[in-house]
Parts: structure tokens; C-alpha cells; sequence
């Protein structure tokens, strides 16, 4: 599918961009991979999840799970801002759009990605 390649570019691209930069400037490196990377790899492994469950057990399953990684990204999101701002001190003003712009694209994709599954399942279903 589109939107996984999407997720395999995008993760490798940024890890060896945040890699490189670690190099150079650990902050800036450290804003790569903790704000961008992070999210993307949760994001990645979400979708891989969806997808195993909507092929063994349905689409109900699925939108349960849905409601259920909203409580889990959030405590995600907020593990990483900490980690971000207080542990790695990252500058605040740079770090936290980062990270939420990030989360908030791929979120997008992920719900395009759900929506494409669940519509070709219930298609499957109808035919058989």
C-alpha cells in the first residue's frame, strides 16, 4: 500500500537526517529524532496493528482499538514532550510544534490508511 511506503520513507529519511545532525548539533538532532522520528515509528506500528486486526477480527474490533490508541498516543505524546523539554532540555519553542505537527500529519495518514482498510473489508464481505 501507498501509505505504508509512506511510513517506510518518511521514518528513514528522518533517522538518518536526525543521526547525521546529532553529529553536528545534539539539539538539533535530538529535536529530528525525539519530535519527528518517535512519533512517526509510533504512528508506523499503529497501522501495522490496525491493519492484523481488521484482517482477523472485523471492523468493530477496529474501531474499538481506534478509541483505545487515542488514550495511548496522548500518553505517548505527553511521555515525549517531558522526555523532550525536561530530561534532553530541549528548546520548547522548536521542540513542541515539531512534534505536534508531526503527530498531527501522520495521524492524518493513519486515518486515511483505516478508512481504506475498513472500506475494502466491507467490501470483501459483501462479496462473499
Amino acid at each position: 500500500m501507498i501509505y505504508k511506503r509512506i511510513y517506510l520513507i518518511s521514518c528513514v529519511l528522518v533517522a538518518v537526517i536526525g543521526q547525521t545532525l546529532i553529529i553536528f548539533n545534539s539539539k538539533v538532532g535530538s529535536i529530528v529524532l525525539i519530535g519527528m522520528f518517535a512519533p512517526m515509528l509510533m504512528s508506523f506500528i499503529n497501522i501495522l496493528v490496525i491493519e492484523k486486526l481488521t484482517i482477523e477480527r472485523g471492523n468493530v474490533i477496529v474501531f474499538g482499538y481506534n478509541i483505545a490508541q487515542f488514550i495511548i498516543k496522548t500518553i505517548f505524546l505527553c511521555s515525549l514532550t517531558y522526555i523532550g523539554v525536561r530530561v534532553v532540555e530541549l528548546n520548547f519553542r522548536i521542540f513542541i510544534p515539531v512534534l505536534c505537527f508531526t503527530w498531527f500529519v501522520f495521524h492524518i495518514i493513519e486515518g486515511f490508511f483505516t478508512n481504506s482498510l475498513i472500506k475494502n473489508n466491507a467490501a470483501a464481505k459483501q462479496k462473499n
